[in-house]
């Protein structure tokens, strides 16, 4: 698995799943640029690689916007000269509502990010990879698109779209060499998921687990990251419009 030389560009970098993919996408040799909402968190990650190659790079922006989506790829592309991997880690998880309870404001929201700004930065890239010769697109999904848990219509209904259009996109761009994929993560041990669990009485009200070597268990982020670096590699030269699961088995028990 070679990711020595690849330039990436990675949304939600500053925290959680993002930030662990790249940091462990920087020490397989690949190039980073970062963006987020979390700017503090992200400078605060680029500066503790600043100086070393390859480089990890940050730029805070909203990707909910248009504009920010433009010249976050645009700065991507100037620092390091084209693109080869987009991975698509931003993302928000409102709970605790059944459906006649989601407000507009929340259920916007939450198509914004997790589903319009993956469409943005992809319609943004896809020209820019095809420039490059093909390559590799990564949108972290859940395992919320396949089986759920009460009180999340909005994040439950992004996850399931989310998949769909990594489905479409690969069948679309196959002829430019470029491979999209999704991941279905099951819980993760970012601040996102923690809150998550916290607000619903605790892992084990959910049947989960921090323990290690236990299926339905809670995964590092490194875990994921490992995940994202494989399907961006050359390794996974033949893996396109898959749903990867890895979610430590989650979806596989039976409740």
């Amino acid at each position: 698995m070679t990711l020595s030389g690849k330039r990436v560009f990675i949304t939600g970098a500053a925290t959680g799943i993002g930030r662990a993919t790249s940091e462990y996408l920087l020490t397989q040799g690949a190039r980073v640029f970062g963006t987020g909402l979390d700017g503090e968190e992200g400078r605060q990650l680029a500066a503790r690689y600043a100086g070393q190659m390859p480089e990890l790079l940050f730029r805070e922006a909203d990707l909910t916007q248009e504009r920010a989506v433009q010249e976050a790829v645009s700065g991507a592309v100037a620092r390091m000269g084209g693109l080869d991997a987009v991975v698509n880690c931003a993302g928000v998880y409102p709970t605790g509502k059944r459906l006649e309870d989601v407000s507009d404001a929340d259920w916007d929201r939450t198509i914004a990010v997790n589903l319009t700004a993956i469409f943005r930065v992809c319609r943004a890239a896809l020209p820019l990879l095809r420039q490059a010769g093909g390559g590799s697109v990564v949108n972290v999904a859940s395992v919320h698109a396949d089986a759920t848990v009460p009180g999340v219509p909005a994040y439950a209904a992004t996850k399931a779209a989310v998949v769909g259009l990594s489905r479409q996109l690969a069948l679309d761009y196959a002829v430019d060499s470029i491979r999209v994929n999704a991941v279905l993560v099951g819980s993760v041990a970012t601040r996102m998921t923690l809150d998550g669990l916290e607000a619903a009485g605790g892992a084990e009200a959910l049947g989960l687990s921090f323990a290690l070597n236990k299926i339905a268990r809670i995964a590092d982020p490194r875990e994921i990251a490992t995940a994202i670096g494989f399907l961006i590699s050359d390794a996974a030269s033949f893996v396109t419009g898959s749903a990867m699961q890895v979610d430590g088995g989650l979806l596989a028990r039976l409740l």
